[in-house]
């Protein structure tokens, strides 16, 4: 059951780092291309995944200690 913790955490880890490749480590004469473009859309997948991620743990947690 451990491993299925991993399964839901590598899309968002890995928007997270094709994101910042994409922004932060982008080549001088990329920046304002096309590709730094796609660097923000997968930032914002991370984040939107992350807190629906924390979201879900949360709700989980609070369901558990009302029973």
């Amino acid at each position: 059951m451990k491993n299925k913790k991993w399964v839901i955490l590598i899309p968002a880890l890995a928007a997270l780092i094709i994101g910042l490749m994409n922004t932060v480590l982008i080549r001088p004469e990329d920046v304002g291309s096309w590709k730094n473009y796609l660097g923000y859309l997968f930032l914002l997948i991370a984040v939107v995944n992350s807190f629906f991620l924390v979201r879900k743990f949360l709700l989980k947690k609070t369901t558990n200690n009302k029973l």
